[in-house]
């Protein structure tokens, strides 16, 4: 016969090998590069890394579970801060920088090389405002320093989306949409409805993605070690 082991350190040993879980919230434009860089970590540790994205609305109730937030921009996560009281502002990190491009349709029809073009050129056009993208379009065509340029490139735009999501669905669903002004990652996203063009150099407009720690995380110290480890070499392949 066995002598059974006490409660206390059955209890004790079911935790030291219990697996840690991550609760991590942040927009749609960086999960791909985030889940990648998750699935990545947790490899090599023995922690579960949940990634919950989509805009704010989808997840803030659920924001008081979290152990890390991430951010598509600056703006984005002061917009955070300003909503969800349990983000940690002192903690706030900005890991990698994203450009500006052009998706255009597969073979890129209209021939459509830069911003130029979709202002020169008679085209529907989407674009982003709101989200990680506030006043994104109007920063990369201000740039061309002409007024008439920034009417012409707003008489082709035939949606504004109020995130990068809501554009996504709409690019599916209407093919007759020649181009979307977007962050590159969508045309990764997308190979099979859309070709990536680089903005040009000097319009190219670059937006943050950056994490906070959640202030009542019981978790804080395996949440700084994933922060480091989407800082790593293997997590900037990754983005």
């Amino acid at each position: 016969m066995f002598a059974a082991f006490p409660t206390a350190i059955l209890l004790s040993f079911s935790s030291a090998h219990a697996e840690t879980s991550l609760q991590v919230y942040g927009p749609g434009g960086p999960t791909p590069a985030m889940k990648a860089c998750a699935a990545a970590y947790e490899k090599s540790n023995s922690v579960k890394v949940q990634i919950t994205a989509g805009p704010l609305e989808k997840w803030q109730a659920q924001s008081e579970t979290a152990d890390l937030f991430y951010s598509g921009s600056e703006n984005m996560m002061d917009s955070f801060a300003e909503k969800i009281s349990s983000l940690d502002t002192t903690s706030i990190q900005t890991h990698y920088l994203r450009p500006s491009a052009i998706l255009v349709r597969p073979k890129n029809p209209l021939k459509i090389r830069g911003i130029k073009d979709l202002v020169d050129k008679k085209m529907k056009v989407i674009v982003v405002n709101g989200a990680g993208q506030v006043g994104m379009w109007e920063d990369i065509v201000g740039g061309l320093k002409s007024a008439e340029a920034l009417n012409k490139f707003r008489s082709n735009i035939v949606f504004a989306a109020k995130n990068t999501g809501e554009a996504e669905k709409r690019w599916k669903e209407d093919p007759s949409i020649d181009a979307w002004l977007v962050f590159n990652i969508w045309g990764t996203r997308n190979p099979e409805s859309a070709q990536i063009i680089p903005t040009e150099k000097n319009l190219t407009i670059y937006r943050s993605m950056g994490t906070a720690l959640a202030k009542n995380t019981k978790q804080k110290e395996a949440a700084i070690q994933f922060v480091d480890f989407i800082k790593s070499k293997e997590c900037r392949k990754l983005f």
